[in-house]
């Protein structure tokens, strides 16, 4: 049985989007965690064990109680449909994770798990996962003790957001998954929150790459 001295604290960024939502379900419902700080801009469903802290994500507060924390998630992510702009885009995908990734080091949180996806790489020539392998690079060199970079494949989760071509590749990965090879498999968001949840709370030093077969 946890008790307060060994629970866990965890700050997550990105609380309110589909893999934000499913980690704080999870986190809020885990014995190992005795507090969640959500970092939102604003106010979620309140929880005993979560202290919501609405900032302004273009000031992150450098000093702040809440920073000492024994792992960061983080689940930032855009499209260019809803940023409007490759410069909007670039700012939440890249410029906030380096933003939170040297605050972290600053802060000595010993662990950062961030939410990427498969094949990012900084060499990408589409926008969107060069940008998310530069996100990795930076969280990489940032000083932290841990990190983990989860890549999963087309997520598949209840979103708000109606995206057209992703339902589409939702719908017949369902169909062709079990004839698929682990890798390029559609990846349930609740399998993987749970994966990024437990590597949060081992908080094992060295970087760790987890490819979409991880959450299979």
């Amino acid at each position: 049985m946890e008790t307060p001295a060994t629970q866990k604290t965890i700050l997550l960024v990105g609380a309110t989007g589909l893999v934000g939502q499913n980690i704080l379900a999870q986190a809020l419902a885990n014995p190992q965690v005795g507090k969640v700080v959500a970092l939102t801009r604003k106010p979620i469903t309140p929880h005993p064990k979560l202290l919501n802290q609405l900032i302004d994500f273009n000031a992150i507060p450098e000093e702040a109680p809440w920073w000492q924390a024994d792992a960061l998630i983080c689940t930032l992510g855009t499209t260019i449909k809803v940023a409007k702009t490759a410069e909007q885009f670039r700012f939440v995908d890249f410029t906030l994770v380096a933003q939170f990734a040297a605050l972290a080091a600053q802060h000595a949180v010993p662990c950062f798990v961030l939410n990427s996806a498969m094949m990012a790489s900084t060499k990408a020539k589409g926008l969107y996962l060069r940008t998310k392998g530069e996100a990795e690079q930076t969280v990489k060199n940032a000083g932290i003790p841990g990190v983990v970079i989860a890549r999963p494949g087309l997520l598949d989760g209840d979103r708000e957001e109606f995206r057209v071509g992703e339902e589409i590749g939702l719908m017949a990965s369902r169909l062709l998954n079990p004839l698929l090879p682990k890798r390029i498999r559609s990846v349930k968001v609740e399998k993987l929150a749970r994966v990024m949840l437990e590597e949060a709370l081992k908080a094992e030093q060295g970087v760790k790459v987890l490819e979409s077969e991880s959450f299979q």
